[in-house]
């Protein structure tokens, strides 16, 4: 609001003035009324108003001892004056202190809004402009320091970044650039950002060891001292986290290592940038850096190759027979094949977000309830895509299938061979296999095979055959011809299908299907 002091020795008028003038809808505010010009001068003293609307007649200092002793004293202040028919002629020797208006009494309403709202706008202006010459002196330092950061490709004789060093008094020796790029909240507004990039920037320009800079959508610090280990990192993080958490944001920083001379910091600028790119495959609360033990898989690939199977087929055995000690360490394996493959951080979320759909499509023919149960219970799989880290992405993966797995474990210990039986029935076309199963129910191969005969009364493999061989059954009475038969019950040779069919059925599939 602009603030307005309202100068005359009569009552009715100033009282007039303040109440029947709507200020506030103008964006102004009265702060004081004065009954004369030292009066005035107190009051301008105590409240440094914007306007003052003053009479031109006063008893003891009249309106142009005032604004004559006022642009003495050096002020600004816009002045509205206020005089009758007889003190017209005598009111336009103001013009020499820089009036803005002349107001014949009685006061029109609407003549003395119009000059209101033009004067609104004038001062709206002035405040701009102030504002924009208190900022700069850092605004040319940021220009500077920018130009030093990203030199131009253009003219050489431009492009020598000593004089930028020079212009910025940076002395010689060791720096590093650290870039940081705010996460912002779902319902974050320009302001709130641009809120805290001014926070960051009065928090560490008073700090003479460090330049602030915005380089958007990054801010920065030019280090004069770099940062030299982990414990300072640490301390440089935790420092950020106090000033970006507590409005509500997150964000990632890397440094991008010592150079020996300012001259070079464009170049610890390039492999900040470049580490941002890829934090999603580093460890969650420290400043990135080029030293890879922040990085969060560095381990070996672990095959099944015993059991034929791959970790993600594995998985999706894990979570359909309720095995959750073994869902965790799966959803690892996968991660870290797909980091040592060199997948990108989109193919990765893709990979799970295809993982976690294809389970509930596996499930839902024999439980049509898990997928809503899902929708209620776990996360959406989109929210995977706005994983900031490979390991937010596995936490919520591994959340999200145990959760799943909760609601296929029935009985627990004790209960794997009716487990097994109703996934042989369900998955009777898989490559099924003892040893497969063995490891998702951490028991020896053997130990389940003789648990699973003593219960069922037949071999593991007998048991499967014998399933197979029922449902294909089933599709030769549908007319179905016996090549097709085979490989949807799951032989992929058709004389090993017609030699299983025979041992089980005394006849040929082809015989069979012609009697039926």
């Amino acid at each position: 609001m602009i603030k307005v002091l309202i100068v005359d020795d009569e009552p009715k008028l100033r009282e007039g003035l303040r109440t029947l003038i709507p200020w506030e809808s103008l964006g102004y505010t009265v702060v004081a009324t004065a009954a004369n010009g030292l009066q005035a001068l107190e009051k301008y003293h105590t409240y440094y108003p914007e306007l003052i609307v003053v009479d031109i007649r006063m008893p003891g200092m009249d309106g142009l001892e005032l604004i004559g002793e006022l642009r003495e004293e050096g002020s600004g202040s816009h002045v509205l004056i206020l005089s009758g028919h007889a003190d017209f002629e005598y009111a336009k020797q103001a013009i020499a202190y820089r009036i803005d208006g002349y107001l014949l009494k009685p006061v029109d309403e609407e003549e003395m809004i119009t000059y209101l709202e033009q004067l609104r706008d004038t001062i709206d202006q002035e405040d701009r402009f102030t504002l924009w010459n208190q900022a700069e002196p850092a605004r040319n330092k940021e220009t500077l320091l920018r130009a030093l950061l990203q030199p131009s490709t253009g003219d050489e004789g431009n492009n020598d970044p000593s004089k930028y060093t020079a212009a910025l008094g940076l002395e010689p020796g060791n720096y590093e650039v650290v870039l940081i790029e705010l996460i912002e909240p779902a319902k974050a507004s320009e302001e709130d950002t641009q809120r805290i990039r001014s926070t960051m920037e009065q928090h560490f320009c008073g700090n003479q060891e460090q330049l602030f800079f915005t380089l958007p959508p990054f801010m920065g610090l030019l280090l004069k001292e770099p940062l030299q280990d982990n414990n300072s990192r640490d301390k440089l993080y935790k420092e950020l986290l106090v000033i970006i958490h507590q409005n509500g944001y997150d964000f990632i920083a890397a440094a991008g290592g010592a150079v020996l001379r300012p001259e070079e910091a464009a170049s610890s600028l390039i492999i900040a940038r470049e580490l941002l790119r890829k934090a999603f495959f580093f460890q969650k609360g420290l400043i990135l850096s080029a030293d890879v033990s922040g990085m969060l898989l560095t381990g070996t690939i672990k095959t099944n190759v015993e059991a034929g199977q791959d970790a993600e087929s594995l998985l999706l055995l894990a979570v359909e027979t309720g095995s959750l000690t073994v869902i965790g360490p799966l959803v690892q394996e996968i991660c870290t094949e797909l980091v040592m493959l060199g997948r990108e951080e989109l193919r990765i979320k893709e990979t799970f977000v295809r993982i976690l759909s294809t389970v509930l499509a596996r499930l839902e023919p024999s439980y049509p309830e898990i997928r809503a149960y899902a929708a209620e219970h776990s996360p959406p799989i989109g929210e995977l895509y706005h994983s900031l880290y490979l390991s937010d992405l596995q936490a919520q993966s591994v959340s999200f299938l145990e959760e799943i797995a909760g609601q296929m474990s029935s009985g627990g210990r004790g209960n794997e061979v009716k487990k097994i039986t109703e996934l042989i029935h369900r998955r009777y076309n898989e490559n099924l296999k003892l040893e497969t199963l063995s490891e998702l129910f951490n028991y020896n191969s053997a130990y389940l095979g003789k648990m699973f005969k003593n219960t069922t009364g037949e071999y593991f493999n007998t048991y499967v055959d014998k399933v197979r061989i029922e449902k294909a059954k089933q599709f030769l009475a549908q007319g179905m011809k016996v090549y097709e038969v085979a490989e949807k019950v799951g032989y992929m040779n058709p004389d090993y299908f017609n030699a299983k069919f025979r041992k089980y059925e005394g006849v040929s599939p082809t015989s069979y299907r012609k009697n039926t």
